[in-house]
């Protein structure tokens, strides 16, 4: 992976605090996936959200 600065995964979000929150929500719900699944993965979940929310495809939507 490398490093991935959080100006790329803030990308759209009011500000870096709220990056971290959705994060680490989205590499949770990638952890239970991998679980439930019972499939192993190279890639960390925190690894794969941070990828995912750099390349625009996690949707954050504030309620």
């Amino acid at each position: 992976m490398g490093f991935i600065p959080i100006d790329e995964i803030s990308k759209g979000l009011e500000n870096k605090y709220i990056a971290v929150l959705v994060a680490a929500r989205e590499a949770r719900r990638l952890h239970e996936i991998r679980r439930m699944s019972s499939q192993e993965m190279e890639i960390k979940p925190i690894t794969m959200a941070l990828e995912r929310m750099r390349d625009g495809q996690v949707v954050f939507q504030h309620t």
